[in-house]
């Protein structure tokens, strides 16, 4: 493992709990006896009697944290426009936050088309 990938800070919500990319668990270090819980990287000391109800209000994880890590998440509603294509076939392009999607082949290819540039441009402009 990198080393600086271990020197950086976990990442935290604006309450300050850990984003984790799975449920926490909670384990005992057999080497010390200490009880940890964590997940991903992300390991806390807690008192050996905590259950997980007990540590859920130390972690972030699971859809609500996709919101913290992925650049396309939105909480706005996916809009869908159905434009016909140059051939006069029908496509649905969805936008939804920052994210656009085309039901074409070229979209398909390249992550982009010309159905979802001009709605670019007629909706930015």
């Amino acid at each position: 493992m990198n080393d600086w990938l271990l020197s950086m800070p976990p990442k935290t919500t604006p309450d300050n709990r850990y984003i984790i990319p799975w449920p926490p668990a909670i384990w005992t270090s057999v080497r010390t006896g200490t009880t940890y819980a964590g997940s991903g990287g992300v390991n806390i000391e807690i008192d050996p009697d905590w259950t997980l109800e007990d540590i859920e209000e130390f972690f972030c994880w699971g859809t609500e944290a996709r919101k913290y890590w992925d650049s396309n998440y939105s909480d706005e509603p996916a809009k869908t426009i159905e434009v016909l294509g140059s051939k006069g076939q029908k496509y649905n392009v969805t936008k939804t936050g920052p994210a656009w999607k085309c039901e074409c082949r070229g979209f398909q290819y390249r992550q982009d088309c010309k159905h979802i540039q001009n709605l670019k441009i007629i909706i930015e402009a």
